[in-house]
């Protein structure tokens, strides 16, 4: 596990050797291994099986041998093999800027991203990112290279390092809101379409018509949306007084009240739930992760 405020590329780089997969299957069923098996039938890298012909086939698929010992003409059928580019859209805006324990939701994030870069080169896709900072949107368009990936990890880090209170302003909710349909319009360039996309980002921040605009995306790509959030998110600490701050202003409030303490844990609960639902509608995968999971062994799919 990453810790801390920030990441450095190293950081990122040294994850390589963990999010290798061990064993490499090259027919995968699993949505978002790569090189994985298309639905299509046709002239393809992989013999599946000889049946009967059926008009309409492809004469040149004809099994002769098979014809010529049953008398009735029988075809070859292929299994094609079919790469999808991946796109990983990481979030580095300051919603993310927030951690109570072992490190930030932008620290999480980060190696969220790159063990999912190391993985999908290691199945040989290509691999490609888009970085949401508060003032710019870098894209990296996919390459099937290690060069690819560092220069995808080069732009969360610099995203990521930029990262401070004295950013923090009042009209961020509605600049974040601006900024993913900005984004939808990069991911739209960089990938029209049959895509591999994964978005890792907190979804805080910003209105939901945004997000819905997002993830609409699911019905020409393959989705998945993961969701990272820190535990002071969810549930109030410990009953005491507590100063907090977002680096403009400051609120002290006592935890130990129960109707507090409930509404803040509701509050949490029913927009994860709403992101749930919206992931479900546009047919994309959804993943829930905490900044206090180990993920050497976390399954992306």
């Amino acid at each position: 596990m990453l810790r801390g405020a920030y990441v450095s590329l190293q950081d990122l780089v040294e994850l390589s050797e963990s999010s290798s997969p061990r064993v490499r299957s090259r027919k995968s069923k699993n949505l978002f291994s790569g090189e994985r098996i298309s639905v299509q039938r046709g002239r393809g890298v992989d013999f599946d099986e000889v049946r009967l012909y059926q008009p309409g086939d492809d004469v040149r698929n004809i099994d002769w041998k098979v014809t010529a010992r049953k008398q009735i003409p029988h075809t070859k059928v292929y299994t094609e093999e079919k790469e999808r580019p991946t796109l990983i859209v990481v979030d580095q805006t300051m919603s993310m800027f927030l951690g109570s324990a072992n490190r930030l939701k932008s620290v999480a994030a980060a190696e969220i991203a790159a063990r999912i870069a190391w993985r999908t080169l290691a199945e040989r896709d290509r691999v490609g990112g888009v970085v949401l900072a508060d003032d710019r949107i870098d894209v990296v368009k996919p390459y099937r290279n290690g060069t690819a990936v560092v220069r995808v990890l080069n732009a969360i880090v610099g995203a990521n390092t930029e990262l401070n209170v004295s950013r923090v302003n009042s009209n961020s909710k509605q600049s974040k809101s601006e900024a993913w349909r900005k984004l939808l319009l990069r991911i739209r360039r960089v990938a029209s379409a049959h895509h591999r996309i994964f978005i890792v980002s907190d979804f805080a921040s910003v209105e939901f018509s945004a997000i819905e605009d997002l993830l609409s995306r699911g019905r020409h790509h393959e989705m998945q949306a993961i969701h990272v959030y820190d535990e002071i998110e969810r549930t109030l600490p410990p009953a005491n007084y507590y100063n907090v701050t977002n680096g403009v202003s400051q609120l002290m409030f006592h935890s130990g009240r129960r109707s507090l303490r409930d509404e803040y844990s509701a509050r949490f609960a029913d927009r994860t739930n709403q992101l749930r639902v919206v992931c479900i509608n546009n047919n994309v995968s959804f993943t829930s992760v905490s900044t206090d999971d180990e993920l050497d062994s976390f399954n992306f799919h």
